[in-house]
């Protein structure tokens, strides 16, 4: 049977050129819009919903994005592609660490597969052709069946999922992991969280993955963001919002400004900073993961708070500055019709 060759950067929208960063958001944002929890019940959602994981699958891993690079090379130039017929790569399994995180296998047996998606692969033929292989067996298609072929056993990758609060991000963090190992015991292993890690950030541990013959393989662990009330961020960039008194927004003065780390920083507010001005204060924001020596910059933005209780003389005295700078009391409407007869 033909299989049917895939465009993944096509799929996620991509350039080829694109990075991991670009590929990654591309993902997260067809991922929010074709999930089967927002379409409950639409199959052409849940149909683009698997092309996107398959296609991230592939170009979010660097040998699988470069074993696909150059079939698709091929591809380009001879409108087929080499090795037709013959597999390679690995799937994934899943198991639940002593935690309560689910912990994920990167070789997948069919049973898993087809339970994970009720009875139907989440993934083509083209990837099971090419990049899903159970373990010790090549796959290939023949009149629609699939049968084995004896090959060595590959080491087996285990991914993980972490959750990561903005100050860890910010200056980097230590954790103690409990994985699941296959005799049901658990270990521990502590890692290291680099500075600069984001939402869907995929941080390697060598030789701590899954123990099989052909030696123990890698352990990837998969970011998520716990969200922070105090900051929001895009990239390296933090905002954070900041009060600034009506006085010192209109004179001039300074403020303290938070970092995600704990420190306050002094802030100038220039006289005359109106309502939802951005002040920056550079080299403070996320720093760039892999080079914690770069950074974003963080930005203030104010929020400029009104007395809210006057006393009689401090309104005479707000009324007469009022009227010094041309203040003009606009007539109420009741105003207006008596005024009218």
């Amino acid at each position: 049977m033909a299989v049917e060759y895939k465009d993944y950067y096509k799929t996620l929208g991509v350039d080829r050129n694109a990075s991991q960063k670009d590929i990654q958001k591309a993902y997260r944002k067809l991922a929010r819009q074709y999930h089967p929890d927002i379409n409950p019940g639409d199959k052409a959602a849940e149909e683009r919903f698997k092309d996107i994981n398959e296609a991230n699958e592939v170009l979010s891993d660097p040998e699988k994005r470069k074993q696909y690079d150059e079939m698709d090379r091929y591809y380009r130039q001879y409108g087929s592609w080499p090795g037709a017929g013959h597999a390679g790569g690995a799937g994934a399994t899943g198991g639940v660490g002593a935690d309560g995180r689910r912990t994920y296998y990167r070789t997948v047996s069919e049973e898993d597969l087809n339970d994970l998606f009720g009875g139907a692969a989440p993934f083509s033929d083209f990837f099971e052709t090419y990049f899903g292989a159970g373990p010790g067996t090549r796959r290939s298609r023949t009149a629609g069946r699939t049968r084995g072929e004896t090959r060595a056993p590959a080491r087996q990758d285990v991914e993980a999922e972490v959750v990561v609060t903005l100050p860890e991000a910010y200056k980097g963090a230590t954790r103690v992991l409990e994985l699941a190992t296959p005799d049901g015991s658990t270990r521990h292993l502590e890692v290291k969280i680099p500075p600069g890690v984001d939402e869907g950030s995929r941080i390697r541990i060598a030789g701590q993955g899954q123990e099989s013959p052909a030696g123990r393989g890698d352990l990837y662990l998969r970011v998520h963001m716990a969200p922070d009330p105090r900051f929001t961020r895009e990239g390296t960039t933090l905002h954070t919002r900041v009060e600034v008194p009506l006085a010192e927004a209109v004179l001039g003065g300074e403020v303290q400004v938070p970092t995600p780390d704990g420190r306050r920083l002094l802030l100038r507010i220039p006289p005359g900073t109106e309502e939802g001005t951005a002040l920056r204060l550079r080299g403070q924001g996320m720093p760039v993961m892999g080079g914690p020596e770069k950074r974003g910059d963080l930005y203030a933005d104010i929020h400029v708070v009104m007395p809210k209780h006057l006393s009689p003389e401090q309104r005479h005295l707000f009324e007469a500055f009022a009227r010094s700078v041309g203040y003009v009391p606009q007539a109420s409407p009741v105003e207006e019709r008596s005024s009218h007869g």
